[in-house]
């Protein structure tokens, strides 16, 4: 950190100090709180000063990927109640000590996370994400782990003996028979957990992608992180004077994804891959961010069960891979982008050109709450097209590097 931020936290520290009250009746309502051996109230000015020192090192880029506001905001209330106790400390070079060890920080940690929705026969790697399966080496692996911690600890051999029996129950539970995403980070364990949580649903996005090319568009197979984006059944009851009946339906498809040498070899055909070589990189061109950010709205689409908003997400998905110039109008240089990119006639693209302009007015009387009616046809309709849009783009990869490239490119099919 430039000593001009450690001055600037410095004195926000202290102003923070100023508006510490004293214990009794005035503070018991204002967040009492005891850390460190001291004891203290904020006014809700000072918390919120407190709070923006936290934010101000969040701020800084490689602290963000490596710690929570947790983490952060736990070293600064030590410091806060040193200055509250001693407040002739040396509080800058304290925070300068506190950036010295952010930016040396290096610790791995591994994350193992329960997928739902797959059924796995191929192991594979998407973007920082390993998918493995949950069975007894696994749960091997992680027992091992964890018996060698707590073999280290200063607890007694019983106390040792319940917390090892409690990790493994938990991880067997939890882990054994699925699909498990791992993912190893250099980060505390609170941001190594959030960070995990992020790239596999990044990873997961892409799978629920290749669920449209590997099974029929209308398959809603259910993909995400335990608890995500269940399956599940839903009943109904209904009365009246005259009668009782209840009601049934299925919340996404009973068919899991299976992964394996045949899926893993469709997804290498419609380019998943190459997309997942970008997650992994640490600096992606403006056309990759652009492929990332559309298969993220295509798959949340994918999550809703309302098709309104599946069809909004759609369309968001759309806006993502073709960037309008200045000027002109969104919906139409997505329609026309997207009928020059599918089709290779006047006849073909006319269509498609009609009709995206068509469900681009259905997208707008859904967001301003017009007409919220979709039909499934025009709904499955639109994640065709979607899809196809990605997958031909992504093709794409090899030849521009910029969305800017892209657009000109359509631009020139255009005058052809």
């Amino acid at each position: 950190m430039n000593a001009q931020l450690i001055k600037k936290i410095a004195d926000q520290l202290k102003s923070v100090a100023e508006g510490v009250l004293p214990l009794g009746k005035e503070s018991e309502f204002l967040g009492f709180k005891m850390h460190d051996g001291v004891a203290y109230s904020l006014t809700s000015e000072a918390a919120i000063t407190f709070n923006d020192v936290v934010s101000k090192l969040l701020c800084q880029k490689q602290f963000s990927k490596k710690f929570s506001s947790i983490y952060i905001e736990k070293k600064l209330k030590t410091i806060f109640a040193e200055l509250l106790s001693n407040p002739e400390c040396d509080i800058e070079k304290k925070i300068s000590d506190l950036g010295e060890e952010l930016s040396n920080f290096n610790h791995s940690n591994i994350v193992f996370l329960k997928i739902e929705g797959i059924v796995l026969s191929a192991c594979l790697i998407i973007g920082r994400v390993r998918f493995v399966p949950g069975d007894e080496y696994l749960i091997q692996n992680i027992n091992d782990k964890s018996s060698a911690i707590i073999k280290t600890s200063k607890n007694d051999e019983e106390s040792k003996k319940i917390l090892q029996e409690f990790i493994e129950k938990q991880s067997r539970d939890e882990l054994q028979g699925g699909c498990v995403g791992v993912v190893e980070v250099n980060a505390e364990p609170e941001r190594a957990f959030e960070y995990a949580k992020e790239e596999v649903r990044r990873a997961i996005d892409l799978l629920r992608f290749s669920t449209k090319a590997t099974y029929p568009l209308s398959e809603d197979i259910r993909i995400g992180l335990k608890g995500d984006h269940p399956k599940n059944q839903r009943q109904g009851f209904i009365a009246s004077e005259s009668g009782f009946n209840t009601r049934g339906d299925s919340v996404g498809s009973v068919r899991p994804f299976e992964i394996n040498e045949n899926t893993i070899r469709r997804m290498d055909e419609i380019g998943i891959f190459l997309v997942s070589d970008a997650l992994s990189k640490t600096q992606t061109n403006s056309l990759e961010e652009a492929i990332i950010r559309a298969i993220h709205w295509f798959s949340v689409a994918l999550t809703q069960n309302d098709s309104s908003n599946a069809f909004l997400f759609l369309i968001v998905a759309l806006e993502s891979l073709f960037k309008a110039e200045m000027g002109n109008s969104i919906g139409g240089t997505v329609a026309e982008s997207v009928a020059f990119i599918m089709a290779d006639n006047l006849e073909g693209r006319k269509q498609l050109i009609s009709i995206v302009r068509n469900y681009y007015g259905k997208r707008s009387g859904v967001a301003h709450g017009g007409n919220k009616s979709i039909s499934d046809l025009e709904l499955l309709t639109l994640t065709n097209i979607v899809s196809t849009a990605i997958m031909i783009i992504i093709k794409k990869l090899n030849k521009f590097s910029s969305q800017k490239e892209l657009m000109g490119w359509i631009e020139e099919m255009k005058l052809k």
